[in-house]
């Protein structure tokens, strides 16, 4: 549904026509047209050519799911807090691929035709600052199709490094959606041997299509016990849980060694079964790590890790080919039907890994 943006003074200022997409409440998807801002001398337009939908944050905010929705976050102490959360609307997505078509008269750093990487919602066009847009410029050439990979490569090696894997260990890739395909591609550089897991045979199938061993979850599996199969009876020695499911949580916590760690690479979401931490978890010393790349929060290896050198590592290692994304894609839907997009995942969550929403040239 597309409708025009209601009086206010973004709508009405002379600046390039927009669509932004808006989920408006639970389960509904809204494309909204206004006008940006005008282009100032040290701006930047940039018109969308690809964005990826967040198979987590952004189904937890569709569902009305998510945290921020029902508690209140304390910037200052870093905490929630009883009381009501933010309220709809909410303008999802944050894996966005634009064309620069038009530069302010002061901007020198990119020019019309560069492509760049926009970390901002679903639209149909970016007004940026020169800075950020140059941040994002990529190299010519570039696919935007594998640039769309970007971001979440990056929370993959968030998560590699926080399990702090060592060459000749074993590491879990619990949960083979997009980012547990990358981390588990990320985790074999790093010297690990991998275990991959999912329920869906897609994912499972995607996995082994890179090199990596997986374990099809299919509810009559005992995966920790098939996991002490390949990696030994003590069990492996490091897990990174990307299923964003207590139960799936629990099941990396029933895979690992006494003494071994899990780096949490998902978000949690809403009341879940599943998650019992008085069995392995106690019994065996597990570390539960979160890795966190955002929401102000430094690297644990800050100053030697900072985002910047984790985006740019990410990148680097997909551009190189050292991070195959070839096939990850599995739907391509117009922004037009973005409504069908987050369909697709909600409904039919065994048929996708990555759902990338397509604009107009």
């Amino acid at each position: 549904m597309t409708r025009p943006d209601s009086g206010t003074a973004e709508s009405t200022a002379a600046g390039p026509p927009c669509r932004r997409l808006l989920i408006t409440g639970p389960g509904t998807v809204e494309l909204i047209e206004h006008r940006l801002p005008p282009v100032g001398e040290h701006d930047v337009y940039a018109r969308t050519v690809v964005s990826g939908v967040s198979h987590g944050t952004e189904i937890a905010w569709l569902r009305g799911s998510a945290a921020a929705l029902h508690r209140t976050w304390d910037t200052g102490r870093r905490i929630y807090l009883d009381g009501p959360g933010r309220d709809f609307p909410v303008a999802p997505g944050y894996e966005s691929i634009g064309r620069v078509t038009l530069a302010g008269t002061a901007v020198t750093a990119v020019t019309a035709g560069d492509l760049i990487t926009v970390d901002g919602p679903h639209a149909d066009g970016h007004l940026l600052t020169e800075a950020t847009a140059a941040a994002g410029l990529l190299p010519a050439g570039t696919d935007p199709e594998q640039a769309v990979f970007f971001i979440l490569a990056r929370v993959a090696l968030g998560g590699v490094h926080d399990a702090a894997l060592a060459l000749g260990e074993t590491a879990v890739i619990m949960g083979l959606g997009t980012v547990g395909l990358l981390a588990a591609q990320q985790a074999r550089h790093a010297g690990a041997t991998v275990i991959g897991v999912d329920r869906f045979p897609l994912r499972v199938q995607a996995a082994e299509a890179q090199g990596v061993p997986a374990i099809l979850a299919d509810g009559h599996t005992d995966v920790a016990a098939r996991v002490r199969e390949q990696a030994g009876p003590a069990g492996a020695d490091a897990a990174i849980e990307a299923s964003g499911s207590y139960a799936g949580l629990h099941e990396a916590i029933r895979c690992l060694r006494p003494g071994g760690r899990v780096a949490t690479v998902a978000s949690y979401h809403g009341d879940q079964p599943g998650l019992r931490l008085g069995e392995e978890y106690h019994r065996n010393r597990i570390t539960l790590i979160s890795s966190m790349t955002v929401n102000a929060c430094a690297q644990r290896s800050h100053p030697l890790w900072t985002l910047d050198r984790l985006n740019t590592a990410a990148r680097q290692l997909i551009t190189s080919g050292a991070i195959r994304t070839e096939g990850l894609i599995t739907h391509r839907v117009p922004f037009d039907r973005a409504a069908d997009a987050y369909a697709l995942i909600t409904d039919t969550p065994q048929d996708t890994i990555k759902v990338v929403l397509t604009y107009d040239s």
